[in-house]
């Protein structure tokens, strides 16, 4: 029976990741014969709450180390519209890999390499040491991941087996991120898994994935917990619950259930520590705040939660609570539109996805001007609707950032090293 730890951190951290290994399987017996150790944390951006405490990376780095690890790299290709290195920056990751001697490895200036998914015909393009390490020797060198306790509107949860959306190149994020989106992750995590998976619990996020810092204290909780296990899945299943949700309410995980890869089912699973205390049920809805002065216009035969819907409300939602943005605009998603609701559009117009393009784009740009007219492509082109909507919001892509000049530093590092990340025009 595989067996899943809920480890309380009470005044130690140290202590507390020390007996998640020794609840599950002791950290020298996952060190194989390179030495090397790659850990992934959900390190999508600097915002408060949405990534991985930095404290439990760097305890666990140290309790490698002293494990016999030779070399330990941190890795990460952060969400669409960022840069990694920026990333690192700000969230402490950087300062982590100076303390502890880790190798930061920044994905989206890496060397990539084409590998195709079971279920879908275009190759797609993961990091070469990704493929090299990871996947083709596997047997050679361990791989930890280390996301955070969250809820996701897309998905439901976003645990040990979405931490893998981090791999792909930016390019290929925004193709299938629709119905499609939790199939692809259960091919991901086919393609590349875990040896040990260890969720930081330490607060959870909820009312999606990314707190909004005006409602902060409306979308995280402190829990003080640890969850850990070898099978992501199995690991993955205990958090969930944690969360509120079971197997059939996170239609990711019950893929790959489905697929074999791992245990899903609760009571085959040895949970240590009490899980019945967790009693909640905490909201994966993004929270019902949107500006009024934005009139949102949605086809009526389709609508991707996963798509052009959920990731462009919630960048919406960012930059008018967050950033001051103004509103005035409309925004345009989905397929199957009324022409009269076309025809009353009368300001300029966010065009999201390529459904809404294709059918709107030429009649809304003949009617009001094609500087009038900004589009995002494919199902989730998160830069190209961040540089839409800093512009229509009047907001700078600099003002998100907590120094400028740090940021462009590391933007400009970022660049010389040849990070192909797609982000906001800043200018």
């Amino acid at each position: 029976m595989t067996r899943v730890t809920i480890v309380d951190i009470g005044e130690s951290l140290q202590a507390a990741i020390a007996k998640a290994f020794k609840d599950t399987i002791e950290a020298r017996r996952l060190i194989k014969s390179s030495g090397e150790v790659y850990i992934k944390p959900n390190g999508i951006d600097f915002q408060p709450y949405a990534f991985t405490d930095p404290r439990v990376l760097e305890f666990l780095i140290n309790h490698l180390k002293e494990e016999g690890a030779e070399e330990i790299y941190l890795m990460e290709n952060s969400t669409q519209a960022n840069m990694t290195r920026i990333v690192y920056e700000f969230t402490g990751y950087k300062d982590v890999c100076n303390r502890t001697g880790a190798n930061p490895l920044y994905l989206d200036e890496m060397d990539t390499k084409e590998v195709t998914l079971d279920n879908f015909e275009d190759p797609i393009e993961f990091p070469t040491v990704v493929v090299e390490k990871l996947i083709e020797e596997s047997e050679d060198h361990t791989y930890i991941s280390v996301p955070k306790l969250k809820t996701h509107s897309m998905t439901t949860v976003t645990l040990g087996v979405k931490n893998q959306m981090g791999f792909p190149r930016h390019k290929d994020r925004g193709y299938h991120h629709n119905y499609n989106l939790h199939r692809r992750l259960a091919d991901f995590y086919r393609l590349v898994q875990p040896d040990y998976t260890l969720i930081d619990g330490t607060h959870v996020v909820f009312n999606g994935h990314y707190p909004l810092q005006t409602f902060v204290s409306e979308s995280i909780e402190e829990l003080g917990i640890l969850v850990a296990g070898r099978d992501t899945l199995a690991t993955d299943v205990v958090a969930s619950r944690i969360l509120g949700y079971d197997l059939e309410e996170v239609k990711h995980l019950k893929l790959v259930y489905e697929d074999g890869l791992g245990e899903g089912k609760l009571d085959e699973i040895e949970v240590i520590g009490n899980l019945e205390r967790f009693n909640k049920k905490y909201p994966c809805d993004i929270l019902d705040q949107m500006p009024e002065d934005v009139r949102i216009i949605r086809g009526r035969e389709k609508l991707c939660a996963e798509g052009c819907d959920l990731n462009v409300r919630m960048l919406l939602q960012l930059l008018y609570y967050d950033y001051d943005g103004k509103g005035g605009f409309s925004i345009v998603m989905g397929k199957g539109f009324d022409k009269k609701e076309l025809e009353s559009i009368d300001e300029q117009v966010l065009i999201a996805g390529d459904c809404a393009i294709k059918e709107t784009q030429q009649f809304l740009e003949n009617k009001l001007g094609r500087e009038n007219v900004f589009v995002s492509p494919t199902c989730n082109r998160l830069a190209a609707t961040t540089t839409a909507l800093c512009k229509l919001m009047g907001v700078s892509p600099l003002d998100m950032v907590p120094s400028k000049r740090k940021a462009l530093k590391a933007l400009l590092l970022a660049k010389l090293r040849g990070s192909r990340a797609l982000i906001p025009d800043i200018l």
